[in-house]
């Protein structure tokens, strides 16, 4: 990705932060040069480290759109009616240690079970969309939070947390890409820094997630009134 936007400004560009390997969404950079500056790799750092301590600063808003395996019903509880509530269960790191301190806002959006037909499997017929805002940036921490057994709702494509009986379904019948995870950073709030404005961005719904979504209208119809209260056009 970094050589793809130096190819298309000309310019070296530093990543301010990152997304999951198969998520999709925006992405925030700086140019790590300014031709038009007398210390142009010192004022190039400066914006970069200002652009990550903004992004860490409890100001800063990461809204992700997740495509999840569930109905909003776990365990007796209805998530569906729950609105935005704060999910804060340890999660593993890389190395499988337990991290206490992670929390994510969730709100369960809106969902569909597909009727169950004869011959069908009962798994991969039930979609929710899910918005998250991680409070904290732990290891895969979204994905580890909705699969967890608490909010059971694995995010769909997500080979290391998700069902894979339950994707390879989603690949065969609602045109579920290889190796990727449903999940995308739809709008990115950074405030401003003493070189840049207040940053407020939306990232469309790419082509794959809305080929997907074409299956279920009703289930769009659900969703986007809740999601332009939030600033979210889909």
């Amino acid at each position: 990705m970094l050589q793809r936007v130096r190819d298309q400004t000309g310019k070296r560009v530093n990543l301010i932060h990152r997304l999951d390997r198969g998520a999709s969404g925006a992405l925030l950079f700086a140019f790590a040069q300014d031709n038009n500056s007398e210390n142009s790799e010192k004022a190039s750092c400066s914006i970069t480290k200002a652009l990550i301590e903004a992004m860490q600063s409890k100001d800063a808003t990461k809204t992700y759109l997740a495509l999840c395996d569930g109905d909003g019903m776990w365990n007796g509880a209805n998530y569906l009616n729950k609105g935005w509530f704060t999910f804060d269960n340890p999660v593993q790191d890389e190395n499988g240690n337990y991290i206490e301190d992670c929390r994510t806002d969730f709100q369960f959006i809106a969902s569909k079970t597909m009727p169950l037909k004869e011959g069908d499997a009962d798994e991969g017929r039930k979609i929710t969309i899910v918005l998250a805002r991680p409070h904290t940036g732990r290891y895969h921490q979204i994905r580890q939070h909705l699969s967890s057994g608490t909010l059971g709702h694995a995010i769909l494509g997500d080979s290391s947390h998700g069902r894979s009986r339950t994707n390879r379904l989603w690949k065969k019948k609602y045109n579920l890409m290889k190796e990727r995870v449903c999940l995308h950073l739809i709008r990115l709030q950074v405030p401003t820094t003493d070189y840049t404005d207040d940053i407020d961005v939306l990232s469309p719904l790419p082509p794959d997630l809305t080929k997907m979504l074409r299956n279920f209208p009703d289930l769009m119809e659900q969703a986007r009134p809740i999601l332009a209260k939030e600033g979210i056009i889909v």
